[in-house]
């Protein structure tokens, strides 16, 4: 058993480490764009290119995990995401800052695609979502904790920058000393394909495209919403740590659920919980400070979790030859959806003001429902009892290798 956990735990101390810098990135990046006056749709823009960097990357990353291993693969790319934070101090223009985020977005993608493939190859079915559910924990902490280093700095100048950098390089620390490798698969992995993806659950590719639009979207411009409705530096802050800590309270209890029911059903649930709330918010013209923290702690405790649920949806389906393509095939998704939906709720947002943005991530959440009654019309889900009749996986570190009995 600790020669299981070991491993696990010095990938999740890596990647939140990432996911700190990152989440400060994100922020800050916004911010930084309306102080320099580059507008909605441009700033949209920006945030949108992590995004298609990040469905870039997922074509390139199961490649080089297949090439070099899982630790290799995840030091490189660390080392490019350090070296791209700084290049936005370098060059502040809206085109380079496009094609800066969309390296970074290259990056995360194998970085992303390490973690989960990883995690995925080293749990049964049945425990997969609590064990997501940490991985997403992980996550949303670190980047809670990203946004309150927001307030070390002014981000018109270049400190909060370099220690994005440094985080991101002090992530490659805890894997590199580790004396553990990477999982192997006993044959050979199949390459991503959205063909495949869709094969494996229809509902699961379409949800995580709407799930990443959804997240991509208020991470990259809630905080210029916050910035027009006149909040401070500090709230705009809370605001992103408020919507994170929503996602982190709620993550554990639904992963836990969805280990126990449809997780389809329980995806539709909070899709249909978090437009219903996104939509009430367009009537009130101008939400207090306190009103607003804790609208973004529901809208995230209902949105974030589904990421996470949706990867133990179609991971559920795919055979083990399949777990770095399925893991590949939704960053694919969530990228393409992240990448669309900022820009489109950027035009919103230019448009119709800071009602834009509920409206947009209501209609992404609306959409996540209709699909998922659709899909449960067509097709049954018979995934609760398959997952429970399953024989439990049994992963061993021996020697840095994933074995699987038979």
């Amino acid at each position: 058993m600790r020669a299981t956990v070991l491993p696990l735990a010095t990938l999740l101390l890596g990647f939140s480490l990432l996911q700190m810098s990152n989440g400060l990135q994100g922020t800050l990046l916004a911010v930084r764009a309306g102080l320099e006056g580059f507008g909605g749709a441009t700033t949209g823009l920006i945030m949108s290119g992590f995004f298609a960097g990040l469905s870039i990357g997922s074509f390139v990353a199961p490649r080089l995990i297949s090439g070099v291993g899982h630790i290799r693969t995840f030091a490189a790319l660390a080392s490019v995401a350090s070296a791209a934070a700084l290049m936005h101090l370098a060059f502040v223009d809206p085109w380079v800052w496009i094609a800066v985020r969309c390296l970074t977005g290259f990056a995360f993608a194998g970085l992303i695609i390490v973690t989960e493939s990883w995690l995925n190859a080293s749990v049964s079915s049945a425990q997969r979502g609590k064990l997501l559910a940490v991985y997403g924990m992980v996550g949303m902490a670190s980047g809670a904790a990203g946004q309150f280093l927001l307030n070390l700095g002014d981000p018109a100048e270049f400190i909060l920058f370099v220690l994005v950098s440094i985080v991101m390089s002090l992530s490659l620390v805890p894997i590199s000393l580790s004396r553990v490798e990477g999982p192997r698969s006993e044959g050979a992995q199949e390459p991503p394909s959205l063909r495949r993806l869709w094969g494996l659950s229809p509902y699961g590719a379409v949800a995580a495209g709407l799930v990443g639009a959804s997240i991509g979207t208020f991470y990259g411009l809630a905080p210029l919403f916050a910035q027009e409705m006149g909040y401070t530096q500090s709230r705009i802050a809370l605001l992103i740590a408020a919507f994170t800590i929503g996602g982190l309270v709620l993550q554990f209890p639904l992963g836990w659920m969805s280990d126990r029911m449809s997780r389809r059903g329980l995806g539709v649930g909070l899709a249909a919980a978090g437009s219903a709330l996104m939509l009430l918010t367009l009537p009130i013209p101008a939400p207090t400070g306190t009103m607003l923290l804790v609208l973004g702690f529901a809208i995230g405790g209902l949105v974030l979790p589904a990421q996470s649920i949706v990867i133990a949806h179609v991971n559920d389906r795919a055979p083990g030859s399949a777990v770095v393509a399925v893991s590949g095939g939704l960053v694919l998704m969530q990228g393409i959806g992240a990448a669309i939906g900022p820009l489109l709720a950027g035009v919103l947002l230019d448009t119709l003001g800071p009602r834009g943005l509920p409206l947009a991530l209501g209609g992404f959440q609306l959409i996540i429902v209709a699909w998922g009654l659709l899909r449960m019309t067509l097709r049954s889900d018979p995934e609760t009892q398959e997952r429970h009749a399953a024989p439990p996986l049994t992963p061993n570190f021996v020697e840095g290798e994933l074995s699987r009995e038979e």
